[in-house]
């Protein structure tokens, strides 16, 4: 499961919680815990262990609370058009915390697309340098990856997702594409600039308090390499993402 999955998970069992104060909650799928250190960790709502009564969220590796997993196949998702992210929680420590102080207030953007769905979330590096260009009175910070060009970006060597969050959790906005990081915007009550291309919808996996750029175009869910995705992402141009991001500093 990714770390975006598991925040999602943290969304709905903060919801189910708030129904149910009383009752410890589990992770996983009604038999084992689902337990991801970086995004659970230190989490007190959370019950590491199996305990009777427990309310059980489904959110575990090979069931995905937003596809229809009975109609999803490795090459494509089925997206439920009625679910809705809710913002998940991460708690850092007092010391993940200090570590990145000194960023405070800086804009943390995310060139970098990871994972195997990256061609279909891909905006593409040069566009992401085009806007720090053309940004120069912006103090930009990244994690580890291939760096962005300038004087007013900051590449820090964060070690892990867990460690990335504790830079964000200083920096004023988040601008990137939809994945882990712009979910745990959310979770820490970010503002963010989001980039959406063809492959799933903000309707689904955004939030309302994000400026969630998108063509409009319906998602087609695939994982392999797709032109309908490219496309959507092309609609998406560099002014866009500039006048976005002056807008929500």
């Amino acid at each position: 499961m990714g770390f975006g999955d598991a925040l999602l998970g943290t969304g709905i069992a903060r919801k189910a919680r708030e129904k149910h104060p009383n009752r410890p909650i589990c992770i996983g799928d009604g038999t084992s815990i689902e337990w991801v250190p970086d995004v659970h960790d230190n989490n007190p709502h959370l019950s590491r262990t199996i305990v009777p009564g427990c309310i059980w969220v489904q959110c575990h590796k090979g069931f995905r609370p937003y596809a229809d997993n009975e109609r999803s196949t490795a090459d494509k998702f089925v997206w439920k058009r009625d679910f809705k992210a809710s913002p998940g929680e991460i708690f850092l420590t007092d010391e993940e915390k200090e570590k990145w102080a000194d960023f405070k207030d800086s804009v943390y953007i995310e060139p970098n697309i990871k994972g195997w769905l990256g061609p279909n979330k891909d905006w593409g590096f040069d566009r992401w340098q085009e806007v720090v260009n053309r940004m120069p009175h912006v103090s930009f910070v990244q994690g580890q990856g291939r760096t962005l060009d300038g004087v007013n970006v900051t590449q820090l060597d964060t070690e892990s997702f867990r460690d990335a969050c504790g830079l964000l959790y200083h920096c004023s906005l988040f601008v990137g594409t939809d994945g882990g990081m712009h979910h745990a915007a959310a979770a820490f009550g970010k503002k963010a600039v989001v980039i959406w291309g063809g492959y799933t919808h903000p309707r689904n996996l955004g939030y309302d308090f994000h400026t969630n750029l998108h063509a409009g175009v319906e998602p087609c869910g695939n994982t392999k390499p797709c032109d309908h995705c490219k496309r959507a992402m092309d609609k998406i141009t560099v002014e866009m993402v500039v006048k976005a991001i002056d807008a929500a500093r």
